[in-house]
């Protein structure tokens, strides 16, 4: 009965709320702080849509995969979204990252430590409706776990990459072509769990520009995981993003509310 009571709010929120897939890659992170070794992975599916007086119809794909070692931790994210409104295209993107991370061994013991850890990554990705045929970038820096017990979770990452942007022509618009910007990376995570069968993940990202402080991208993510099964759960996000220099005739802030399922293997 409990089963069927949770795969009914499902359903309802499916076909109630907006959807679309997850970029943010704390929020994506499998949930295995504790393991030393092996593979797993997430599966998260997002669709939405509308008949009538207002057609709708939008989905999101999302895939990620980890391996664990006793020195570290690699995993790879790729996700897809796309929407049609009333037959006509409004959302396309792509997004693909990797990351390494290298835990720290104490100097007196020779284990390794997983309070404090070294980062480096790359990404890509593409978005239409932004103008955005492709955004490469490659950094690093460092990540510290503050806080860790069986009810919270907090980290603090600090680091900087280099990125290359190409954006489309668009009519009235001067700014088409390729740029390169170097940002710094500052992220904090905290994630803590409500009950036995529900955790919240706050994550917040501030990219300034290296050389023009007042050019920053800013994005925020609340999001609760409920458990329908051991392996499958419901999820719940808004996201808030903001461009103090978007490419012209874009806005500077975004903000969504995304609901869908995801399943760990």
């Amino acid at each position: 009965m409990l089963l069927l009571s949770r795969l009914l709010v499902v359903c309802i929120l499916l076909y109630s709320s907006y959807a679309s897939a997850i970029v943010n890659i704390e929020n994506m992170r499998v949930d295995s702080d504790d393991k030393t070794e092996g593979f797993d992975g997430k599966l998260a599916l997002d669709v939405s849509g509308k008949n009538g007086n207002t057609q709708n119809r939008k989905a999101g794909l999302g895939g990620r995969a980890q391996w664990y070692a006793e020195n570290g931790t690699r995993f790879a994210v790729l996700n897809y979204e796309y929407g049609e409104s009333s037959d006509a295209k409004d959302t396309d993107k792509t997004f693909l990252h990797f990351r390494n991370i290298g835990y720290l061994a104490d100097k007196s013991s020779g284990v390794f430590s997983r309070e404090f850890a070294w980062e480096a990554f790359a990404q890509l990705e593409n978005n239409e409706f932004t103008r955005l045929s492709l955004r490469a970038l490659l950094g690093g820096g460092v990540r510290w776990r503050m806080l860790h017990n069986a009810e919270q979770t907090a980290y603090l990452g600090l680091g900087a990459f280099r990125s290359k942007e190409k954006l489309e022509s668009s009519l009235l618009a001067t700014d088409a072509g390729v740029s390169y910007n170097n940002r710094v990376n500052l992220y904090l995570v905290y994630k803590y769990i409500i009950a036995d069968h529900a955790r919240l993940v706050n994550t917040l990202y501030y990219q300034p520009d290296i050389d023009e402080a007042s050019d920053y991208r800013l994005f925020d993510q609340i999001g609760l995981l409920v458990d329908i099964t051991d392996n499958l759960s419901l999820k719940l996000s808004v996201d808030v993003t903001r461009d103090s220099h978007p490419p012209q005739l874009i806005k500077k802030t975004d903000t969504s509310y995304n609901s869908g399922l995801e399943y760990r293997f």
